[in-house]
């Protein structure tokens, strides 16, 4: 039977035991938060696989895939628990996609990082990269020699052709709309409008989804300045042609003399003038800061084009149609006028390199001047509001004064 004077002795064996246990319990634990750090170091950052990394590094950035190749596989066979690793198996996949083109290593790669390394925001992408190489084994061919155009860095004259060699070659490819969009992109840097729009226009009839939404502002851009060039340009044309036939139907060299002539002349030399004093204008152009280089060449042939309006329109105020029309005459030949101006530059601007793009500019120029006409009529008329309210105030104290005056002095 245990006595009571028995307890207080065991309570304090304990605490004497706990007391000598616990610092040991506190040194293990420190030892351990030491070396662990140690060991990571040791077996994941090593000097030797960091070193292999940055060869890889460089010999990647310098375009040396076969020896980037060979350090990356040297990392992943030598130091398997480093960290350097994880970086040597992404871009072994990563090369032999994109740079060596081999579909089964890139496959086997990739399937290594998403296993091993993948983080959660990743896992989706490597499963749907896996998912599109693994359709692609039957297509490595073609695969092959679309890689070899994407990264042979050819101009865009050569791109085009190689491109359309190769949809030729590998109609059914499954990577056909990437293609077709590199295409479309090549033709609107050329300038050629058109077939960019139908490129764009190819990929968007293969089904929903096939035109990404980065692609379908470009594709609208390239259907309008296609408009801009073929129906637009014809209507112009016919304008023009219509203006210069009913012109010269009215035989207006007929009512035409030497004084009306030099009276004319004035219009030109005034026109003259005006483009000169307006040239700044013109080499002051931008578009979300980047400069419109309009050459010089290219405002001179505008100018010629106007002198040419004014010939038109000399001839047009001396048709015979107009000798008994004074007053419809005043009326309708600034709008005949206005109508031949529009269509002549309107030709001249939208054949121009990128033309299409320059009305856009115009547009976005004018629009950009409206409204700072409409803030300045604003704030003018602002300011003359104001102005009346403070000059009120100040013109009713005199004549409170005259009265005032007035009252003390009938009061005197």
């Amino acid at each position: 039977m245990l006595r009571t004077s028995d307890v207080p002795m065991r309570k304090l064996a304990r605490y004497r035991i706990a007391r000598f246990i616990s610092p040991l319990l506190v040194l293990f634990m420190f030892g351990v938060l030491l070396l662990l750090p140690a060991a990571g170091f040791a077996a994941g950052d090593s000097p030797e696989a960091e070193q292999l990394k940055q060869k890889a590094e460089n010999a990647f950035v310098k375009g040396n895939y076969a020896e980037a190749e060979a350090f990356d596989l040297e990392i992943a066979e030598k130091h398997p628990e480093s960290q350097a690793r994880r970086y040597a198996v992404q871009m072994l996949g990563t090369m032999y996609e994109n740079n060596l083109v081999d579909l089964k290593k890139a496959i086997k790669w990739d399937r290594e990082f998403l296993e091993r390394y993948a983080e959660a925001r990743q896992v989706s992408f490597y499963q749907e990269q896996i998912a599109s190489l693994e359709k692609l084994l039957r297509q490595e061919q073609a695969f092959k020699a679309y890689k070899a155009i994407q990264y042979a860095q050819y101009n865009d004259h050569n791109l085009v052709k190689k491109y359309e060699a190769f949809l030729k070659q590998y109609p059914d490819f499954q990577l056909k709309d990437k293609v077709e969009s590199e295409l479309a992109f090549a033709y609107g840097r050329l300038d050629e409008r058109k077939k960019s729009a139908l490129a764009f226009q190819a990929m968007a009839s293969q089904g929903e989804g096939k035109l990404p939404s980065l692609d379908r502002g470009a594709y609208e851009a390239a259907h309008r300045y296609w408009m801009l060039r073929s129906i637009g340009a014809w209507v112009a044309w016919a304008v023009i042609v219509a203006l210069w036939a009913w012109v010269l139907w009215m035989n207006p060299w007929k009512q035409l003399t030497w004084c009306s002539i030099r009276k004319f002349l004035l219009w030109p030399v005034l026109w003259l003038v005006v483009t000169g004093a307006s040239m700044p204008l013109f080499y002051s152009m931008e578009t979300m800061g980047y400069s419109i280089i309009i050459p010089a060449i290219t405002v001179y042939i505008a100018i010629g084009l106007n002198l040419i309006v004014l010939f038109w329109l000399l001839l047009l105020l001396h048709g015979k149609t107009w000798q008994t029309r004074p007053h419809t005459r005043r009326w309708l030949s600034p709008v005949l006028a206005l109508l031949m101006t529009t269509g002549v530059f309107y030709l001249w601007v939208v054949y121009q390199p990128n033309g299409p793009y320059i009305v856009d500019v115009c547009v976005v120029k004018y629009s950009y001047w409206r409204g700072e006409l409409r803030e300045w009529m604003v704030r003018h008329r602002n300011q003359g509001q104001s102005a009346k309210e403070q000059v009120k105030p100040s013109a009713d104290i005199p004549a409170g004064n005259s009265g005032s005056q007035h009252g003390l002095n009938q009061g005197r």
